[in-house]
């Protein structure tokens, strides 16, 4: 286990099932049976798939810049998550 999650393939099936969460959020959102958004909730998710990708990079080694711009996009994402949430309060 400590080998599955050091190599990183915990990382991508977690990317991998939030694509599936994504998709399913569309369906159940044009099928009229949740009132989550997806404007609403994507900023959180993608926050944390940029986390998930900039600890994939450092982990095969990508050049720095790679990893630098996955953390600024995790950055903006949760700002854009915490503004979004503070116009609402």
């Amino acid at each position: 286990m400590t080998f599955w999650i050091a190599s990183g393939d915990a990382a991508a099936l977690i990317l991998i099932l939030t694509l599936f969460e994504i998709v399913g959020l569309i369906f159940l959102h044009r099928l009229g049976l949740t009132r989550l958004t997806l404007a609403g909730i994507l900023p959180n998710i993608l926050a944390g798939d940029f986390l998930l990708l900039a600890w994939l990079t450092s982990l095969h080694r990508a050049p720095w810049p790679i990893s630098a711009a996955a953390l600024l996009a995790a950055l903006a994402s949760h700002a854009t998550d915490l503004a979004r949430r503070w116009r609402q309060a």
